[in-house]
Protein backbone atom coordinates (compact mmCIF):
# COMPACT_ATOMS: atom_id res chain seq x y z
CA UNK A 1 0.00 0.00 0.00
CA UNK A 2 0.57 3.76 -0.60
CA UNK A 3 2.81 3.97 2.65
CA UNK A 4 2.69 6.91 5.27
CA UNK A 5 6.21 8.41 3.90
CA UNK A 6 5.25 8.51 0.40
CA UNK A 7 2.40 10.69 1.75
CA UNK A 8 4.70 12.77 3.43
CA UNK A 9 6.50 13.29 1.06
CA UNK A 10 2.94 14.12 -1.66
CA UNK A 11 2.31 16.87 0.40
CA UNK A 12 6.27 18.31 0.56
CA UNK A 13 6.20 18.18 -2.78
CA UNK A 14 2.56 19.52 -3.30
CA UNK A 15 2.03 19.80 -7.30
CA UNK A 16 5.29 19.02 -8.63
CA UNK A 17 3.88 15.74 -9.82
CA UNK A 18 1.09 18.05 -12.06
CA UNK A 19 2.67 20.30 -14.26
CA UNK A 20 1.93 21.99 -17.62
CA UNK A 21 0.24 25.14 -17.28
CA UNK A 22 -3.07 23.41 -15.04
CA UNK A 23 -3.60 25.04 -11.32
CA UNK A 24 -4.72 22.83 -8.78
CA UNK A 25 -6.89 23.95 -6.13
CA UNK A 26 -5.16 24.01 -2.38
CA UNK A 27 -7.67 20.76 -1.72
CA UNK A 28 -5.49 18.29 -3.65
CA UNK A 29 -3.16 18.72 -1.06
CA UNK A 30 -4.63 18.83 1.66
CA UNK A 31 -7.10 15.85 0.81
CA UNK A 32 -3.88 13.77 0.39
CA UNK A 33 -3.46 13.65 3.89
CA UNK A 34 -6.64 11.41 4.85
CA UNK A 35 -6.76 9.70 1.22
CA UNK A 36 -5.13 7.05 3.23
CA UNK A 37 -7.40 6.04 5.84
CA UNK A 38 -10.92 7.66 4.33
CA UNK A 39 -12.98 4.54 4.02
CA UNK A 40 -14.59 3.69 0.52
CA UNK A 41 -18.02 5.30 -0.58
CA UNK A 42 -18.01 7.41 2.54
CA UNK A 43 -21.86 8.76 3.30
CA UNK A 44 -22.38 12.26 2.57
CA UNK A 45 -23.23 14.63 5.56
CA UNK A 46 -26.58 14.96 6.34
CA UNK A 47 -28.83 16.73 9.46
CA UNK A 48 -28.31 20.09 11.04
CA UNK A 49 -25.63 22.34 9.77
CA UNK A 50 -23.52 25.31 11.57
CA UNK A 51 -22.34 28.55 10.58
CA UNK A 52 -19.36 30.18 12.63
CA UNK A 53 -18.67 33.92 12.26
CA UNK A 54 -15.53 35.19 13.27
CA UNK A 55 -15.24 38.53 14.51
CA UNK A 56 -11.94 39.67 14.00
CA UNK A 57 -10.46 42.69 16.30
CA UNK A 58 -12.05 42.24 19.93
CA UNK A 59 -15.36 43.03 19.21
CA UNK A 60 -16.65 45.99 21.93
CA UNK A 61 -19.52 44.01 23.77
CA UNK A 62 -20.40 46.44 25.82
CA UNK A 63 -21.26 48.72 22.62
CA UNK A 64 -22.95 46.21 20.69
CA UNK A 65 -25.23 44.66 23.69
CA UNK A 66 -25.69 47.87 26.15
CA UNK A 67 -26.58 48.17 29.58
CA UNK A 68 -28.94 51.29 28.92
CA UNK A 69 -30.25 51.66 32.59
CA UNK A 70 -26.91 51.29 34.28
CA UNK A 71 -25.76 54.48 35.18
CA UNK A 72 -21.76 53.44 35.26
CA UNK A 73 -22.24 53.12 31.37
CA UNK A 74 -22.89 56.95 30.77
CA UNK A 75 -20.09 57.73 33.38
CA UNK A 76 -17.49 55.32 31.52
CA UNK A 77 -18.24 56.05 28.00
CA UNK A 78 -19.45 59.99 27.79
CA UNK A 79 -18.12 60.47 24.05
CA UNK A 80 -18.73 56.90 23.10
CA UNK A 81 -21.42 55.64 24.82
CA UNK A 82 -24.73 55.29 23.06
CA UNK A 83 -28.03 57.23 24.66
CA UNK A 84 -30.67 55.21 25.67
CA UNK A 85 -33.33 56.62 23.54
CA UNK A 86 -31.52 55.12 20.32
CA UNK A 87 -30.89 51.91 21.91
CA UNK A 88 -32.86 48.77 20.01
CA UNK A 89 -33.91 47.91 23.07
CA UNK A 90 -34.78 43.95 23.73
CA UNK A 91 -35.15 43.93 27.39
CA UNK A 92 -36.13 46.25 30.24
CA UNK A 93 -32.01 46.58 30.68
CA UNK A 94 -30.15 45.89 27.38
CA UNK A 95 -30.33 46.53 24.13
CA UNK A 96 -28.80 46.30 20.60
CA UNK A 97 -26.32 48.86 19.04
CA UNK A 98 -29.15 50.97 16.79
CA UNK A 99 -27.35 50.09 13.59
CA UNK A 100 -28.39 46.14 14.50
CA UNK A 101 -32.22 47.21 13.89
CA UNK A 102 -31.97 44.02 11.43
CA UNK A 103 -30.89 41.32 14.15
CA UNK A 104 -33.00 43.17 16.61
CA UNK A 105 -36.12 42.06 14.47
CA UNK A 106 -34.77 38.42 14.24
CA UNK A 107 -34.29 38.79 18.27
CA UNK A 108 -38.47 39.49 18.25
CA UNK A 109 -39.48 36.62 16.44
CA UNK A 110 -37.14 34.44 18.77
CA UNK A 111 -34.63 33.19 16.08
CA UNK A 112 -31.68 35.08 18.20
CA UNK A 113 -30.08 34.07 21.42
CA UNK A 114 -28.02 36.97 22.82
CA UNK A 115 -25.01 35.53 25.52
CA UNK A 116 -23.44 38.16 27.65
CA UNK A 117 -20.28 37.91 30.14
CA UNK A 118 -18.52 35.27 27.66
CA UNK A 119 -14.74 34.70 28.17
CA UNK A 120 -12.66 32.20 29.76
CA UNK A 121 -10.39 32.39 32.60
CA UNK A 122 -7.43 34.26 33.39
CA UNK A 123 -7.65 36.22 29.54
CA UNK A 124 -5.01 37.16 27.45
CA UNK A 125 -4.96 40.59 25.21
CA UNK A 126 -2.94 39.12 22.88
CA UNK A 127 -4.94 39.56 19.40
CA UNK A 128 -2.88 35.89 18.47
CA UNK A 129 -2.80 34.11 21.26
CA UNK A 130 -6.52 34.68 22.37
CA UNK A 131 -7.98 33.98 19.08
CA UNK A 132 -6.00 30.69 19.23
CA UNK A 133 -7.82 30.21 22.70
CA UNK A 134 -11.25 30.45 20.76
CA UNK A 135 -10.24 28.23 17.86
CA UNK A 136 -8.50 25.46 19.59
CA UNK A 137 -10.89 25.53 22.61
CA UNK A 138 -8.18 25.14 25.30
CA UNK A 139 -6.01 27.75 26.99
CA UNK A 140 -3.11 26.30 26.47
CA UNK A 141 -2.89 27.93 23.00
CA UNK A 142 0.96 27.35 22.51
CA UNK A 143 1.37 24.84 22.50
CA UNK A 144 2.53 22.69 19.22
CA UNK A 145 0.49 20.52 17.06
CA UNK A 146 -2.66 22.38 17.92
CA UNK A 147 -6.11 21.35 16.04
CA UNK A 148 -9.31 23.23 16.20
CA UNK A 149 -12.11 22.35 18.05
CA UNK A 150 -14.12 22.06 14.47
CA UNK A 151 -11.53 19.84 13.16
CA UNK A 152 -11.89 17.41 16.27
CA UNK A 153 -15.75 17.24 15.69
CA UNK A 154 -14.99 15.88 12.57
CA UNK A 155 -13.16 13.27 13.92
CA UNK A 156 -15.22 12.27 16.55
CA UNK A 157 -18.34 12.33 13.83
CA UNK A 158 -16.56 10.31 11.23
CA UNK A 159 -18.10 11.21 8.19
CA UNK A 160 -15.73 13.95 7.76
CA UNK A 161 -13.45 11.20 6.37
CA UNK A 162 -14.02 10.85 2.33
CA UNK A 163 -15.34 14.37 1.96
CA UNK A 164 -13.38 16.84 1.92
CA UNK A 165 -16.78 19.43 1.39
CA UNK A 166 -17.59 18.10 5.20
CA UNK A 167 -16.43 21.48 6.27
CA UNK A 168 -16.03 24.75 4.11
CA UNK A 169 -14.26 28.05 4.99
CA UNK A 170 -14.76 31.24 2.18
CA UNK A 171 -11.92 33.46 1.79
CA UNK A 172 -8.01 32.69 0.93
CA UNK A 173 -6.62 30.94 4.18
CA UNK A 174 -7.87 27.83 6.72
CA UNK A 175 -8.69 29.24 10.23
CA UNK A 176 -6.70 27.46 13.23
CA UNK A 177 -10.84 25.88 14.19
CA UNK A 178 -10.44 24.04 11.08
CA UNK A 179 -7.24 22.48 11.36
CA UNK A 180 -6.87 18.70 11.83
CA UNK A 181 -3.54 16.87 11.72
CA UNK A 182 -5.24 13.93 10.09
CA UNK A 183 -8.50 15.05 7.97
CA UNK A 184 -8.66 17.78 4.84
CA UNK A 185 -11.10 20.42 5.09
CA UNK A 186 -11.89 22.83 0.97
CA UNK A 187 -10.91 26.69 1.39
CA UNK A 188 -12.99 27.97 -1.52
CA UNK A 189 -12.73 31.70 -1.35
CA UNK A 190 -15.62 33.30 -2.63
CA UNK A 191 -17.08 29.90 -4.31
CA UNK A 192 -17.27 31.00 -7.75
CA UNK A 193 -14.15 30.07 -9.09
CA UNK A 194 -13.28 27.28 -6.82
CA UNK A 195 -11.76 24.26 -8.59
CA UNK A 196 -9.38 23.35 -11.93
CA UNK A 197 -8.21 26.10 -13.65
CA UNK A 198 -6.76 26.76 -16.83
CA UNK A 199 -4.06 29.25 -17.06
CA UNK A 200 -4.05 29.88 -20.66
CA UNK A 201 -5.50 28.47 -24.33
CA UNK A 202 -8.44 25.90 -24.94
CA UNK A 203 -10.15 26.00 -20.97
CA UNK A 204 -12.25 23.28 -21.92
CA UNK A 205 -9.92 21.02 -23.66
CA UNK A 206 -7.71 21.29 -20.37
CA UNK A 207 -10.25 20.54 -18.34
CA UNK A 208 -11.43 17.63 -20.35
CA UNK A 209 -8.06 15.76 -19.42
CA UNK A 210 -8.41 16.85 -16.17
CA UNK A 211 -11.93 14.86 -15.93
CA UNK A 212 -10.29 12.00 -18.03
CA UNK A 213 -6.62 11.70 -15.57
CA UNK A 214 -8.55 11.49 -12.72
CA UNK A 215 -11.93 9.57 -13.58
CA UNK A 216 -11.99 5.79 -12.12
CA UNK A 217 -10.09 5.32 -8.96
CA UNK A 218 -8.19 2.43 -8.02
CA UNK A 219 -6.14 1.43 -4.75
CA UNK A 220 -3.02 3.67 -4.36
CA UNK A 221 -0.29 1.29 -5.25
CA UNK A 222 1.94 3.91 -6.91
CA UNK A 223 2.35 7.39 -7.13
CA UNK A 224 0.19 7.82 -9.94
CA UNK A 225 -2.55 5.96 -8.72
CA UNK A 226 -2.56 8.10 -5.14
CA UNK A 227 -2.02 11.58 -7.15
CA UNK A 228 -5.43 9.73 -9.64
CA UNK A 229 -7.57 9.24 -6.55
CA UNK A 230 -7.25 12.51 -4.52
CA UNK A 231 -7.42 14.29 -7.88
CA UNK A 232 -10.17 12.57 -8.68
CA UNK A 233 -11.55 13.73 -5.32
CA UNK A 234 -11.24 17.13 -6.31
CA UNK A 235 -12.67 16.93 -9.25
CA UNK A 236 -15.89 15.38 -7.90
CA UNK A 237 -15.55 18.50 -5.33
CA UNK A 238 -15.23 21.56 -7.59
CA UNK A 239 -17.74 19.91 -9.75
CA UNK A 240 -20.41 19.12 -6.46
CA UNK A 241 -20.57 22.97 -5.70
CA UNK A 242 -21.01 24.22 -9.46
CA UNK A 243 -23.95 21.83 -9.61
CA UNK A 244 -24.66 23.32 -5.91
CA UNK A 245 -24.82 27.09 -7.43
CA UNK A 246 -26.76 26.64 -10.49
CA UNK A 247 -29.97 25.01 -9.06
CA UNK A 248 -30.06 28.18 -6.73
CA UNK A 249 -33.56 29.93 -6.73
CA UNK A 250 -32.03 33.50 -7.87
CA UNK A 251 -35.64 34.86 -8.08
CA UNK A 252 -36.49 33.24 -4.76
CA UNK A 253 -33.29 35.00 -3.35
CA UNK A 254 -33.88 38.37 -4.91
CA UNK A 255 -36.56 38.77 -2.27
CA UNK A 256 -34.28 38.45 0.87
CA UNK A 257 -32.48 42.12 -0.45
CA UNK A 258 -28.75 40.68 0.97
CA UNK A 259 -27.36 44.38 0.68
CA UNK A 260 -25.06 45.57 -1.88
CA UNK A 261 -21.44 45.91 -1.67
CA UNK A 262 -21.94 43.81 1.97
CA UNK A 263 -19.25 41.05 1.81
CA UNK A 264 -20.02 38.98 4.69
CA UNK A 265 -23.24 39.07 2.89
CA UNK A 266 -21.69 37.99 -0.09
CA UNK A 267 -20.28 35.19 1.52
CA UNK A 268 -23.44 34.26 3.38
CA UNK A 269 -25.59 34.45 -0.02
CA UNK A 270 -22.70 31.88 -0.87
CA UNK A 271 -23.50 29.59 1.99
CA UNK A 272 -26.99 29.42 1.34
CA UNK A 273 -26.52 28.72 -2.61
CA UNK A 274 -24.42 25.94 -1.23
CA UNK A 275 -26.90 24.44 1.57
CA UNK A 276 -30.09 25.13 -0.85
CA UNK A 277 -28.06 22.97 -3.40
CA UNK A 278 -27.61 19.98 -1.19
CA UNK A 279 -23.70 19.99 -0.54
CA UNK A 280 -22.74 17.94 1.90
CA UNK A 281 -21.16 20.61 4.41
CA UNK A 282 -21.75 20.66 8.08
CA UNK A 283 -19.50 23.42 9.14
CA UNK A 284 -19.20 26.75 7.47
CA UNK A 285 -16.40 29.29 9.11
CA UNK A 286 -16.40 32.92 7.86
CA UNK A 287 -14.60 36.01 8.87
CA UNK A 288 -15.66 39.52 9.08
CA UNK A 289 -13.11 42.04 10.27
CA UNK A 290 -13.02 45.93 11.85
CA UNK A 291 -13.45 45.43 15.18
CA UNK A 292 -10.49 46.64 16.65
CA UNK A 293 -12.07 49.75 17.66
CA UNK A 294 -8.84 52.21 19.35
CA UNK A 295 -10.11 55.06 17.83
CA UNK A 296 -13.18 56.25 16.05
CA UNK A 297 -15.31 54.04 17.85
CA UNK A 298 -18.65 55.54 17.03
CA UNK A 299 -18.19 55.44 13.22
CA UNK A 300 -16.15 52.68 12.91
CA UNK A 301 -18.09 50.35 14.80
CA UNK A 302 -21.78 51.01 13.71
CA UNK A 303 -20.46 50.49 10.23
CA UNK A 304 -19.45 46.87 11.12
CA UNK A 305 -22.11 46.22 13.17
CA UNK A 306 -24.39 47.17 10.76
CA UNK A 307 -22.73 45.02 7.90
CA UNK A 308 -23.58 42.15 10.76
CA UNK A 309 -26.39 42.46 11.55
CA UNK A 310 -27.84 43.09 7.64
CA UNK A 311 -25.76 40.25 6.45
CA UNK A 312 -27.30 37.70 9.14
CA UNK A 313 -30.67 38.95 8.24
CA UNK A 314 -30.71 39.04 4.98
CA UNK A 315 -29.10 34.92 4.89
CA UNK A 316 -32.04 33.82 7.20
CA UNK A 317 -34.56 35.73 4.98
CA UNK A 318 -32.81 33.93 1.97
CA UNK A 319 -33.15 30.36 4.12
CA UNK A 320 -36.67 30.42 4.71
CA UNK A 321 -37.51 31.33 1.61
CA UNK A 322 -35.53 27.97 -0.15
CA UNK A 323 -37.21 26.05 2.47
CA UNK A 324 -33.28 25.44 4.56
CA UNK A 325 -34.09 28.14 7.82
CA UNK A 326 -34.59 25.42 10.51
CA UNK A 327 -31.79 23.32 9.29
CA UNK A 328 -29.40 26.09 9.81
CA UNK A 329 -27.80 27.45 13.43
CA UNK A 330 -24.94 30.54 13.26
CA UNK A 331 -22.77 31.47 15.76
CA UNK A 332 -20.55 34.72 16.35
CA UNK A 333 -17.80 34.98 18.29
CA UNK A 334 -14.99 37.59 18.57
CA UNK A 335 -11.49 37.00 20.55
CA UNK A 336 -12.27 39.65 23.38
CA UNK A 337 -14.21 42.24 24.69
CA UNK A 338 -12.99 45.86 25.41
CA UNK A 339 -12.24 47.75 28.60
CA UNK A 340 -14.95 49.64 30.06
CA UNK A 341 -13.65 53.00 30.10
CA UNK A 342 -13.19 54.27 26.66
CA UNK A 343 -9.83 55.89 25.74
CA UNK A 344 -8.93 59.46 24.85
CA UNK A 345 -9.16 58.41 20.98
CA UNK A 346 -12.54 58.11 21.23
CA UNK A 347 -12.15 54.42 21.38
CA UNK A 348 -11.69 51.46 23.44
CA UNK A 349 -8.62 49.30 23.98
CA UNK A 350 -8.00 45.38 24.30
CA UNK A 351 -10.11 43.91 27.18
CA UNK A 352 -11.78 40.62 28.27
CA UNK A 353 -15.14 39.22 28.68
CA UNK A 354 -17.58 40.34 25.47
CA UNK A 355 -21.17 38.85 24.29
CA UNK A 356 -21.55 36.39 21.32
CA UNK A 357 -24.57 35.53 18.92
CA UNK A 358 -26.76 32.67 18.35
CA UNK A 359 -28.90 32.68 15.36
CA UNK A 360 -31.50 30.43 13.45
CA UNK A 361 -35.04 29.23 13.32
CA UNK A 362 -34.22 26.59 15.70
CA UNK A 363 -32.76 28.88 18.74
CA UNK A 364 -34.72 29.31 21.63
CA UNK A 365 -34.38 33.60 21.16
CA UNK A 366 -33.36 35.68 24.84
CA UNK A 367 -30.75 36.87 26.63
CA UNK A 368 -28.56 34.25 28.34
CA UNK A 369 -26.86 35.06 31.37
CA UNK A 370 -27.00 38.31 33.92
CA UNK A 371 -24.97 41.35 32.22
CA UNK A 372 -21.40 41.75 34.11
CA UNK A 373 -21.11 44.18 36.76
CA UNK A 374 -19.61 47.75 35.73
CA UNK A 375 -18.31 48.32 38.97
CA UNK A 376 -16.85 44.93 39.77
CA UNK A 377 -14.35 44.66 37.49
CA UNK A 378 -11.09 42.40 36.47
CA UNK A 379 -8.18 45.40 36.37
CA UNK A 380 -10.77 47.82 34.15
CA UNK A 381 -12.52 44.63 32.14
CA UNK A 382 -15.54 43.22 32.61
CA UNK A 383 -15.64 39.66 34.73
CA UNK A 384 -17.06 36.75 32.36
CA UNK A 385 -19.76 34.52 33.81
CA UNK A 386 -19.96 32.11 31.02
CA UNK A 387 -17.40 29.97 29.99
CA UNK A 388 -16.90 29.82 25.74
CA UNK A 389 -16.81 26.23 25.96
CA UNK A 390 -20.21 26.22 27.17
CA UNK A 391 -21.20 27.72 24.09
CA UNK A 392 -19.77 25.16 21.97
CA UNK A 393 -20.60 22.17 24.00
CA UNK A 394 -24.37 23.18 23.64
CA UNK A 395 -24.12 23.46 19.86
CA UNK A 396 -21.76 20.10 19.53
CA UNK A 397 -24.35 17.45 21.81
CA UNK A 398 -27.42 19.43 21.34
CA UNK A 399 -27.53 21.22 17.76
CA UNK A 400 -24.99 18.65 16.03
CA UNK A 401 -25.53 15.38 17.85
CA UNK A 402 -21.89 14.24 18.70
CA UNK A 403 -20.20 14.38 22.38
CA UNK A 404 -18.84 17.00 23.43
CA UNK A 405 -16.55 16.17 26.04
CA UNK A 406 -13.70 14.37 23.70
CA UNK A 407 -13.42 17.16 21.49
CA UNK A 408 -13.14 20.25 24.65
CA UNK A 409 -11.60 18.18 26.73
CA UNK A 410 -14.05 18.11 29.83
CA UNK A 411 -17.69 18.78 30.23
CA UNK A 412 -19.11 22.14 30.36
CA UNK A 413 -22.53 23.34 31.41
CA UNK A 414 -25.22 23.64 28.42
CA UNK A 415 -27.13 26.82 28.25
CA UNK A 416 -30.56 26.47 26.62
CA UNK A 417 -30.49 28.53 23.26
CA UNK A 418 -31.20 24.90 21.45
Amino acid sequence: MFGQTTRRRFIQNGMAYVTIGLGIPQILVRAAEAAESAPAGSPAASGKILVVIEMSGGNDGLNTVIPYTDAGYARNRPVIGIPAASVRKISSSVGLHPAMGAMGNMFDKGQLAVVTGVGYPNPNRSHFFSMDVWQTATEEASVTNRTGWLARYFDCDGHFKGDPLSGVTLGSSLPLALTSVDDPVSVIGDGNNYGFQAIDGDRAKHLRAIESMYTGGTAAIDHADFVRNVGHEAYLSSEELKRAIAVYDVKAASAAKYPIGNGLANSLQTVAKLITGGVSTRVYYLNIGGFDTHADQPRVHAQVLNQLSEAISAFYADLELQGRANDVTLMTFSEFGRRVKENGSAGTDHGAASVLFVAGAGVKGGVYGDYPSLTDLDQGDLKHHTDFRSVYATLLDKWLGTPSNPILGGDYAHLNFV
